[in-house]
């Protein structure tokens, strides 16, 4: 299938990818802080996430038009941040990194969806893990426009899950949430798990290839995709603080019990489609690396992309899964961190030319510093909130 992205399944793809069950512990953070600073950190997070997310359209687009450059990280730090008599040897140890920590992600989300399957239909583990692999990793081999067409009708379902959760809240008794604000420890956290709901890096990649030739389009998909995350994290935050008698740490507990058992069916089903969404746009990302660096052809590489994860999944190690998560969390942010370089090199290299995709305004190096110092707060938010 074709390359070629329309503006919504671009937007759809990042969006897909930073939605997530990470956004049901956001209520309880927002309780502990009060609707005034939640908001105000919300606002922050956002803009801080629209700044590296546009950072790294902005290099993916310079690397792909580099020679010998891609669009995928890898690829990125290998064109701007690598450098000297290593710089093919840190590209490898890179190249290898990621694709274990990308893998280990993979097959949490398998391992999850699995769970989920279970409790909704009834069938066993092994059966349930294999039908959601089976649609998950189909739907990565039909290649980026099919990834775009499915993130669409995937976001979409989700926006329709909320709207019946939404109309079941007003269905119930209301409770008024706290409206102070509070500035402790517990506002990093609440930073560092609305980043996380925001954070979208390996989807970039797949935007700039689906709209190689479109700099502003880019922009405004990258911006749209964040979003309707944005949206999505007000909404259930708004939703669970009003219907919920007592905020629990995982949101949907708590708004369930007070607006009725089959939200918690709906709950299950967004969950499913967070964890689909997510996985396509992984796999993908770990399949165009694999592709970029190794030049080997669909086949072999989507098989390498898609079988280890599947089988660790399927093996039953699966108790280490909170440590997979972690390291995703950590490499993700490593990603980031290692983002803030890789661009003042590539400024350097531009030599004042305009940017193609980051509004010139953004182009001083103060703004560099800014990701990076939103970055370091969400990695002691996440430590805080662990």
């Amino acid at each position: 299938m074709g390359k070629e992205l329309s503006f919504f399944e671009a937007a759809s793809i990042v969006a897909g990818y930073g939605i997530g069950a990470g956004i049901m512990a956001v209520p309880y953070l927002a309780s502990r802080n009060g609707v005034v600073s939640a908001l105000i950190i919300t606002a922050a997070a956002y803009g801080f996430s629209v700044l590296l997310h546009l950072m790294i359209a902005e290099l993916a687009l310079g690397a792909s038009c580099a020679r010998g450059g891609g669009t995928q990280i890898v690829e990125i730090f290998r064109v701007y941040l690598f450098r000297g008599r290593l710089r093919e040897a840190l590209t490898w140890i890179f190249f290898a990194l990621m694709c274990l920590i990308l893998t280990l992600n993979l097959s949490a989300y398998v391992a999850g969806a699995s769970e989920i399957l279970t409790a909704l239909t009834g069938l066993p583990g092994l059966p349930a893990g294999l039908l959601f692999s089976v649609a998950a990793a189909g739907v990565v081999v039909l290649g980026l426009k099919a990834l775009g067409v499915s993130e669409k009708v995937a976001v979409v379902s989700m926006l329709v899950l909320f709207a019946a959760l939404a109309a079941g809240t007003f269905g119930a008794p209301l409770h008024m949430p706290q409206l102070g604000a509070s500035w402790d420890k517990g506002a990093l956290a609440l930073f560092g798990a609305v980043m996380f709901c925001f954070a979208s890096f390996f989807s970039i990649p797949q935007v700039v290839e689906g709209m190689r030739g479109r700099p502003r389009a880019i922009r405004g998909a990258v911006l749209l995709g964040i979003a309707i995350n944005l949206g999505i994290v007000l909404l259930v935050t708004s939703l669970a603080l009003l219907a919920s008698r007592e905020v629990t740490e995982v949101a949907i507990i708590g708004w369930a019990a007070a607006i009725g058992p089959w939200a918690s069916v709906l709950g299950s089903v967004f969950f499913l489609l967070a964890l689909l969404t997510t996985y396509w746009s992984i796999c993908y990302a770990l399949l165009s690396i694999l592709r970029e660096r190794l030049q080997w052809s669909l086949l072999p590489c989507w098989l390498l992309a898609t079988l280890p994860n599947i089988a660790l999944a399927l093996s039953g190690l699966t108790g280490f899964l909170g440590f997979v998560r972690l390291a995703g969390g950590a490499i993700a942010l490593l990603v980031a961190l290692l983002l803030v370089p890789a661009y003042r090199n590539y400024r350097r290299g531009l030599a004042g030319g305009a940017l193609a995709v980051l509004p010139a305004p953004f182009s001083a190096p103060a703004w560099e510093w800014v990701a990076f110092a939103g970055y370091l707060a969400m990695a002691v938010g996440s430590f805080l909130g662990a």
